[in-house]
């Protein structure tokens, strides 16, 4: 976690303090659309509670908001705010920066290799995930 937020601190200077990686995490999944506090929670990996706190602190910030359902006047969709969608590109933008930096160190048949490699464990842990959710 310490490394994390060093990282995070190296990426995101000025937002070090306000920035957390599951706050990351939260405005990564609203990117791509409003999404319910239960949904939200899901993604993030923490229960509903959380997860509202989470996105008190994000409205605090001005990075996301609360909107009212239309047709389902107990459901509340979180969506980003303009400033959040910002933040989002602007994260997004450093953080390729970051691993174009990062991945300049290797030859291309090394490359080739660790994408190979990193696909191979991102299947390994999607399936181990799968079984551990299914216990």
């Amino acid at each position: 976690m310490l490394r994390s937020r060093r990282l995070l601190a190296s990426l995101h200077p000025g937002l070090a303090r306000q920035l957390t990686p599951s706050k990351i995490r939260a405005l990564t999944l609203l990117a791509n659309g409003g999404l319910r506090i239960g949904e939200l929670a899901d993604g993030v990996g923490v229960d509903d509670t959380t997860a509202t706190r989470q996105v008190d602190r994000l409205e605090a910030m001005g990075v996301a908001q609360r909107r009212s359902e239309p047709g389902d006047r107990r459901a509340t969709t979180v969506e980003l705010t303009r400033a959040g969608e910002e933040l989002v590109a602007g994260i997004a933008a450093q953080r390729q920066l970051f691993f174009c930096d990062v991945l300049a160190g290797l030859e291309p048949e090394e490359r080739k290799e660790l994408v190979r490699l990193t696909a191979k464990a991102a299947e390994a842990l999607r399936t181990r995930i799968k079984e551990l959710v299914r216990l």
